[in-house]
């Protein structure tokens, strides 16, 4: 909780939330105010000094001191760092009854931050119960008074219609505000909106048009969108090299969907040189934050020897990374290493779970292998009827092997009743 509030301390705005393609995702809650002129011959100054160790020692019960000489003086400000050293226990025993008072009078006394925090623990029922409408009140009172972060977060409330009638329209006018304020989420907000047509006819020139905007200013969600834009030439030229760069930039802002498109071009040598040890890099990178194609191509990577020395045991703890993400390209190499004993030894037990996996998720190759260790017995109770029906389950999806083994089945009775006829349709499916 205390970096809730500390880390926001120095550039002056609050980032209550972020929502981006009308999505529940939040960024770090952040508290920025504005610290001190040049001159710091009041209270509240020298209380930021203290607070922020600016040229002294940090002293939070010295900077209360000055904070509550500047509150008793009714300075807005001085109120509002009191509330905060209350809220996080900064030097004193926390007390978030008396914070929440003293943000409330701050708030009464025109201080925007105030509003914002206000707003923000509405939202988020931080230590009050959750009330979209007094946070909506807050927020309108801190827009009125021109806090671009205000306006946007009032049109992700329309947006997503938290504690109002969900209004496009209105969302769209205040994350117009927001934007011509400079707030970078409101330009990629708006951009969606021109994107999905929210409220609005759909403009994919102007959608392009804000995440430019935004991506100029480094939003990385921006970033990653204009360059699907350029790569599809969707809502003007379509441009590779353009949508390389931006993509890269957001890959390097950890955009997990943004590093992930970077290694696969690298990967494939599409518009760049192929290059497997970049496109390792930045698999790794998006692997690492749990995406779970990223994981199955490390897996694939590793067993293959490709980009990185050829690692069994990192094959397969990747492949398991994705296996648990129900990934069944994952599921069924997994299956075929502990089958074919690429892994320390044969374990067809383990190779029979992970085929199944795959194979209720419609893996061909894994309902294949399912019928051939029941149709032989391996690793499982030998079993005509279960082979097949998981060779029919095969078959169904064109399979050959599968489709003339099962012709097979039926010619000869084999675990299910004997159809010469429908045999011979297999076997000359099989062989078409």
């Amino acid at each position: 909780m205390i970096f809730f509030i500390i880390i926001l301390l120095c550039t002056g705005f609050i980032a209550l939330f972020y929502i981006i393609n009308k999505s529940n995702n939040k960024k770090n809650h952040r508290i920025q105010i504005e610290t001190s002129p040049a001159i710091r011959n009041n209270p509240v100054d020298i209380g930021l000094m203290y607070f922020n160790g600016d040229g002294v020692s940090q002293n939070y019960k010295q900077a209360l001191e000055y904070f509550e000489k500047a509150a008793a003086s009714g300075y807005a400000q001085g109120i509002l760092y009191k509330a905060i050293i209350y809220y996080e226990g900064l030097g004193v025993k926390a007390d978030v009854e008396k914070a929440f008072e003293l943000f409330e009078i701050a708030a009464q006394k025109g201080n925007t931050k105030a509003m914002m925090i206000l707003g923000q623990i509405y939202m988020d029922a931080q230590i009050v119960e959750q009330n979209y409408q007094k946070a909506n009140e807050y927020f309108l009172m801190a827009a009125r008074q021109g806090e671009g972060e205000a306006l946007f977060n009032l049109g992700l409330i329309y947006l997503d219609g938290k504690g109002v009638d969900k209004d496009y329209s209105k969302a769209r006018v205040y994350f117009e505000q927001a934007a011509q304020k400079g707030n970078m989420e409101a330009k990629t907000n708006l951009a969606f909106i021109y994107m999905n047509g929210q409220g609005v006819s759909r403009d994919l020139e102007k959608a392009r048009e804000y995440f430019e905007l935004s991506a100029n200013q480094g939003d990385r969600k921006a970033e990653y969108n204009l360059a699907l834009m350029y790569w599809n030439g969707e809502g003007g030229e379509k441009n590779t090299n353009k949508a390389r760069g931006y993509f890269e930039k957001a890959a390097y802002q950890d955009d997990v969907e943004a590093q992930y498109f970077v290694a696969n071009l690298y990967f494939t040598g599409n518009t760049v040189e192929l290059d497997y040890k970049r496109a390792f890099s930045f698999y790794n990178k998006a692997a690492m934050q749990g995406y779970v194609k990223a994981q199955f191509m490390l897996g694939q990577m590793y067993e293959e020897g490709k980009g990185v020395l050829q690692n069994i045991d990192k094959a397969v703890y990747w492949y398991e990374q994705a296996a648990d993400q129900n990934d069944m390209n994952a599921q069924y190499n997994l299956g075929y290493l502990y089958l074919t004993g690429k892994t320390s030894r044969i374990n067809l037990q383990k190779a029979y779970d992970y085929f199944k996996k795959a194979a209720e998720q419609g893996y061909v190759l894994a309902q294949f292998n399912l019928g051939v260790m029941y149709y032989k017995g391996d690793g499982v109770i030998q079993d005509n009827h279960k082979a097949a029906a998981w060779f029919q389950k095969a078959a169904d999806q064109n399979h050959k092997k599968s489709q003339l083994i099962l012709g097979k089945m039926y010619l000869e009775g084999r675990g299910i009743p004997h159809d010469h006829q429908k045999g011979m349709e297999l076997i000359r499916l099989s062989e078409t």
